[in-house]
């Protein structure tokens, strides 16, 4: 019985997890979807760092903001959120976000079913690896259209 329920457990302590640079925004994956069907990442967001509005075609996301105030587009109105806030926003929904502060803001980014989500951050984070001048509009398009993701 034991064994069944080891194979379930996951743990990462503090400052562990596969970190990923996406965007020069760092994103440090803390469970993946797997047999829950959860993805779940703790953002780090730099002073300007942006997101612009885009549609997820099967994943629903949730933020939830740990520190700093971030700005999310709900696809009606833009709104700051400080720490504590969770924002949902379902798949098919138009959403964006920035960091509209000076400081650095942190927040859980949970995607579910999460698949896609969580390989399209692991494909920013190696073709920005591979293209030392950054990545253009039409490449990060064609990235997020290969996950489900429509921009604008």
């Amino acid at each position: 019985m034991s064994d069944v329920m080891d194979q379930r457990v996951g743990l990462l302590e503090a400052g562990e997890g596969e970190a990923l640079d996406v965007f020069g925004a760092t994103m440090v994956v803390k469970a993946e979807p797997g047999p829950h069907g959860l993805f779940l990442g703790e953002h780090l967001t730099p002073p300007g760092f942006f997101v612009p509005p885009h549609v997820h075609a099967e994943d629903t996301e949730v933020f939830h903001v740990l520190d700093g105030e971030l700005t999310v587009f709900d696809g009606v109105a833009e709104r700051r959120h400080g720490p504590g806030t969770t924002v949902t926003l379902p798949a098919g929904s138009r959403h964006g976000f920035r960091n509209d502060t000076a400081g650095l803001v942190r927040f859980l980014v949970m995607a579910s079913p999460g698949v896609q989500c969580l390989e399209m951050f692991r494909h920013f984070d190696r073709a920005g690896r591979a293209a030392p001048g950054g990545l253009t509009p039409p490449e990060i398009v064609a990235i997020c259209g290969q996950y489900g993701v429509r921009m604008g």
